[in-house]
């Protein structure tokens, strides 16, 4: 079974979301008499995990925007969804209208407080308003957002970088 961590909210001062240090008893524990099994997987199981993913995109649909309230000084308009992706994992897609270096900025920022290594989920940061930043500095900023949250680049099985480069160089 895996482990189970309890959320805590801190402070509006201090908008970070924590694994709580005491572990709480899963409250859909069931004894293996009691076990229906789908395979390999409890369909009890199965369902508190849905609900529990669930429950995690609710808090971190509401907590993202007051966080980024909170980091700007200022209320401003976004979106969050959270999907799963085949390659990533959990991903958090934050659109913000905001130009794209303050963007970049601010997605810089947002990994001190969900980093990827506690929570296993990508942030991802659309940005609605002006290009200004140069095709150099993009790239600048996406390395440090790769090195800071510690996601590296991922490929589909079969992708070969070498032969899309030579092809282009054609």
């Amino acid at each position: 079974m895996s482990s189970v961590s309890s959320w805590i909210l801190e402070s509006p001062l201090e908008p970070i979301i924590k694994p709580s240090s005491k572990p709480e008893q899963p409250p859909y524990y069931c004894s293996p008499e009691h076990h229906i099994s789908a395979g390999s997987r409890d369909i009890r199981e199965m369902k508190r995990l849905q609900e529990v993913s669930s429950t995690i995109s609710q808090i971190l649909r509401g907590y993202i925007p007051r966080l980024i309230a909170t980091l700007l000084g200022r209320e401003n308009i976004c979106s969050v969804e959270i999907y799963n992706d085949n390659l990533y994992g959990a991903v958090a897609m934050i659109t913000i209208n905001l130009p794209a270096k303050d963007a970049l900025e601010l997605w810089l920022k947002l990994i001190d407080y969900l980093p990827y290594k506690d929570y296993k989920i990508v942030l991802s940061l659309r940005w609605l308003g002006e290009k200004n930043v140069s095709e150099d500095e993009l790239i600048n900023y996406i390395v440090k957002i790769m090195i800071k949250s510690k996601v590296g680049l991922k490929a589909l099985p079969g992708f070969d970088a070498v032969r899309i480069i030579q092809e282009i160089r054609e």
